[in-house]
């Protein structure tokens, strides 16, 4: 019978309308008042039908006016259905599998390592996720615990016997598209930041209309994008649609202490007192305690342990470094060895050692010693130099005849002609030089020896040709004074008369109020080295300079109070580091009579200033600080601190009251900083800079003046600036966030080993559907032909009963 009106109606139901249920609606009946008025106009049009045939042919019997009224008002009523649009409702109720939306975090956190300190929640995963212990579980990231939990079957265990659909997400900074399952290998994703909130907000959208039993979540609750999610949390409550989560990591997150490097210079002098610092870096264990060891090798034998040291560690990517004091008393190849133990639960314990390797040399020190003249200074030194073990001497008289041997060790046949013969020495030593017998180049050769390649320069004084020098201090080829620990301003030299008051008596050496400089060191017993100063035998002549230079340590004064101005007394002797090098000056060549008091002391005073002169050039002709941050790496705008640290106190300057230096950043101009002694360590400079922009900046800091940064070589050190990653600066897991997120919504939280019960935390299983399908008849056939039937009926009555 369907069939048969639903060819007369024009229908097509669908396939599953069987067994369902069908109506009749009416898209435009009219309702309330104007289905009134459309009542009264249906019996008005009756009324006048009826009216009009009676009037129209009064002879017609009644049967035959209302058979006329009849077929008029079909025509008239089959429009009136078509203007109501009548439509036939199909419907039937099913029931269909809910869905469960799986979102799982893969941002960069989800690649960390947790350490797992809580040994009873460890053991729990363990057991849950079929690990084979702690290890294995420690060096696991959280993306594949993740994909362990799902190996375990919890797709199928959500799926719940097909009540339910899995669908499978992945999300980020935003929702990725979909993944067909677990093991689908992921696309690529911007894993910088996490916007919980955001992903679930737009997978409610996406998923709108459908039977959702609830989202679950699998993230460490970190959200560092995006709206508040707790706020969408509420928003999916309102919803219908509960948040489970499974939270990955832990609440104390990666825990993890490393040592970053072994800061020592790569070749130390034996029986010199010689310092490492071991740099640690640690993260996750702030105020943690740990103690730190270090051993030595020497010669590929045993460990032997140096010292054992407790420490607390630091906060976040935060570098401590640690001093250990050393010595050898031989020549060997050393390693060293730092181990960072009792630290507790942490990711790997791979990088808690590190070595290091280091030569310990002989101190035989390159010397080139040239004297522009004879004297008694020159002979004495000159034999002192050739006959110490630890000296390889070459020497140059200037005035000497073209035949003359120079004496030597080796012996030079002239002085260096290109720039790698003179860097072959480690000091230069210059008695009283005459530049007119130089080469072209020497001067050239000489500042780069000192600034660029860290050389020694030792200048001693003479009565022939320094006055001359420093009269044509702006003579190109005189530059290279710059160089040296004093300031002779012109007009300020000593009268013929002064100096021959001075020169009536000896006077004496006067030490610096400051203390006296190893240099003056004759004996280990301090009152022994001061009776041995008091009488070693003073000089006659010396040559008047104004002052030494700012950054300069005076070794020495005179004595005489007639020999002094405004500066105060004369200074006698001075030095100081020139970029990577040292320089001295010794205003009076009469130290050959201390031999009179014992020849040991000449020859061990110029021992040690030949020595702390030259080591810095032997040692590599690196600066005698070493440059370091207070962290791996920065942000962009953030404060960073550059510390400079003298590893020997001796080489760092009495009047060093600063160190000049500059940093650029990545085309930027370069700007310039200035590191100033701490106030817990002299030895110490420190400055802060801001980073300004991402990129490598590149620091340089020297010695001296800012200006010498032209002609001499700096320290340099890079420091790293990244953009921030916003996983990295809160990598523990956030429960109390996703905790509130199931208040809100009415869902639950769960952790790895609890991954059985998820699945029973979702309430709605198939869901009740009712399908609906809607079919116009206003245009049906039986309609249309009842219309036109009814038209022609009327027709051939009228022409019957001669109407038309």
């Amino acid at each position: 019978m369907n069939s048969l009106l639903d060819r007369l109606l024009g229908l097509k139901p669908a396939q599953w309308a069987g067994g369902g249920t069908r109506r009749l609606e009416w898209l435009q009946m009219p309702r309330h008042d104007l289905l009134l008025l459309l009542l009264l106009s249906a019996a008005a049009t009756a009324w006048g039908v009826m009216y009009l045939y009676r009037r129209e042919k009064r002879n017609l019997t009644l049967p035959m006016r209302i058979t006329f009224s009849a077929l008029r008002l079909i025509t008239i009523g089959g429009v009136v259905v078509m203007l109501l649009e009548p439509v036939v409702v199909f419907t039937k109720t099913d029931q269909i599998p809910s869905t469960i939306l799986v979102l799982r975090d893969r941002s960069d956190s989800m690649t960390f390592q947790d350490a797992y300190a809580n040994q009873a929640f460890a053991d729990r995963l363990i057991s849950a996720l079929g690990l084979s212990g702690i290890k294995e579980l420690r060096s696991s990231t959280r993306q594949q615990l993740i994909d362990r939990v799902f190996a375990g079957g919890l797709v199928k265990k959500l799926q719940s016997n097909g009540d339910r659909n899995v669908v499978m997400q992945d999300f980020a900074g935003q929702l990725a598209s979909n993944t067909a399952a677990p093991a689908t290998q992921p696309a690529p994703i911007d894993g910088s930041s996490t916007a919980i909130g955001l992903a679930i907000r737009q997978a409610i959208a996406a998923y709108r209309g459908q039977p959702l039993a609830g989202i679950l979540l699998i993230t460490d609750g970190q959200s560092n994008a995006g709206e508040s999610p707790i706020k969408v949390a509420e928003y999916a409550g309102g919803e219908g649609v509960p948040l489970v989560s499974i939270a990955a990591g832990t609440a104390e997150g990666p825990r993890n202490a490393k040592i970053d490097k072994i800061e020592v210079s790569p070749s130390v002098f034996v029986r010199d007192n010689n310092q490492a610092h071991v740099v640690i870096e640690s993260k996750g264990l702030a105020n943690s305690p740990a103690t730190l060891i270090l051993e030595k090798r020497k010669d590929g034998g045993p460990w032997e342990q140096i010292s054992r040291q407790p420490i607390t560690l630091q906060e976040n990517g935060q570098l401590q470094t640690v001093p250990f004091d050393f010595k050898e008393e031989r020549p060997c190849a050393l390693d060293l060895r730092a181990t960072l133990a009792d630290v507790g639960p942490e990711l790997t314990t791979d990088d808690n050692v590190m070595s290091q390797s280091v030569k310990v040399i002989r101190q035989k020190i390159r010397v080139l010693f040239v004297a522009g003249s004879t004297f008694p200074e020159v002979e004495f030194l000159r034999n002192s130099l050739l006959r110490d073990m630890s000296v390889s001497a070459s020497t140059w008289l200037q005035s000497a005849t073209q035949d003359y041997q120079q004496p030597g060790n080796p012996p030079i046949t002239h002085l260096p002609q290109t720039q790698d013969e003179l860097n072959d020495y480690d000091c230069v030593v210059m008695y009283d030089p005459d530049p007119s017998a130089w080469p072209p180049n020497f001067p050239q050769m000489l500042t780069n020896f000192v600034g660029k390649e860290g050389g020694g320069l030792v200048y001693i004084a003479g009565e022939r040709e320094t006055k001359n020098l420093f009269d044509r201090s702006d003579d190109p080829a005189t530059q290279w004074l710059s160089m040296l620990p004093v300031v002779v301003d012109p007009g300020l030299y000593q009268s013929e008369v002064s100096m021959k008051l001075s020169a009536q008596e000896a006077w004496k050496l006067q030490m610096p109020d400051s203390g006296i400089d190893p240099i003056f060191q004759f004996d280990a017993d301090p009152e022994k080295n001061q009776r041995i100063l008091d009488n070693l035998p003073g000089m006659y002549w010396h040559f008047p300079v104004t002052r030494a230079k700012a950054a300069a340590t005076v070794l020495a004064r005179n004595a005489d109070p007639r020999m002094r101005n405004e500066h105060g007394q004369h200074v006698l002797m001075a030095t100081h580091l020139f970029s990577a090098g040292r320089t001295f000056f010794v205003a009076f060549d009469s130290t050959y009579r201390w031999r009179y008091l014992d020849e040991q002391y000449f020859d061990g005073f110029w021992a040690r200033v030949v020595d702390r002169a030259g080591r810095g050039k032997q040692l590599g002709g690196r600066y005698p600080f070493t440059l370091s941050t207070d962290r791996t790496s920065y942000k962009p705008n953030s404060q960073v601190t550059l510390t400079a640290r003298f590893n020997d106190p001796s080489d760092r300057d009495t009047g060093i009251d600063a160190l000049h230096g500059e940093v650029e950043a990545p085309d930027s101009t370069p700007i310039a900083i200035t590191l100033t002694p701490t106030q817990a360590d002299p030895n110490v400079f420190e400055t802060t800079f801001t980073a300004t922009k991402s990129g490598t900046h590149s620091v340089r800091v020297w010695t001296g003046a800012e200006e010498a940064k032209l002609v001499i070589k700096a320290a340099t050190l890079d420091v790293k600036v990244e953009l921030p990653n916003l996983e990295l600066e809160r990598p523990t897991a956030d429960v109390s966030t996703l905790q509130a997120m199931a208040k809100a919504s009415g869902g639950a939280v769960f952790d790895f080993s609890q991954a059985d019960e998820v699945a029973g935390a979702f309430k709605i299983h198939k869901v009740a559907q009712v399908l609906e399908e809607r079919q116009e008849i206003w245009h049906a056939p039986l309609i249309w032909c009842t219309v036109l039937a009814a038209l022609f009926t009327e027709w051939i009555l009228r022409k019957k009963y001669q109407m038309v």
